[in-house]
């Protein structure tokens, strides 16, 4: 019994039409083809929380540099400071395709960095009465583009 089922399947394998084996190729390709034009997202949701959470710190951090001696903002500084280098590390990890987000990174930790250096240097007030709560603009606004980058990259929002 074995034998004659073996044999009437492999019977049914050559008795395919040729122009249905043609018509299931076409449709294999019809439907690979249509794959490939779906675009590969690199939303990373992980990216957006944390491009969020550090603006809000960030800029409120910065902020303070207004009104607080430096001396009571060097643990804060320390932890925005390594939060953003972490942050940054991750999206290195993730590869070219997403170098724009590591590349924004890179400019929102220069002008944080920027910021922590005149604060020491002149201290609260010295550069003016709201010299870091406008830069603590600028660094939101730059924490805007990288937020509004990647929420670019969220194909389920379109």
């Amino acid at each position: 019994m074995y034998k004659t089922l073996r044999w009437t399947a492999l019977n049914d394998v050559r008795a395919v039409h040729p122009a249905n084996l043609f018509f299931n190729a076409l449709l294999l390709l019809v439907i690979l083809s249509a794959c490939s034009g779906i675009p590969i997202s690199y939303y990373d949701a992980t990216t957006y929380t944390q491009l969020t959470s550090l603006k809000a710190e960030t800029t409120m951090l910065v902020e303070s540099f207004d009104t607080k001696p430096v001396e009571e903002n060097e643990q804060n500084i320390a932890d925005v400071t390594l939060s953003l280098r972490k942050a940054y590390e991750y999206e290195l990890g993730k590869g070219k395709p997403n170098s724009e987000t590591a590349r924004q990174f890179d400019i929102i930790m220069k002008l944080f960095n920027e910021d922590v250096k005149d604060y020491r240097e002149s201290g609260p007030g010295e550069l003016g009465p709201k010299y870091f709560g406008e830069a603590s603009v600028v660094l939101g606004q730059a924490f805007d583009i990288a937020i509004a980058t990647e929420n670019l990259k969220n194909k389920d929002k379109r």
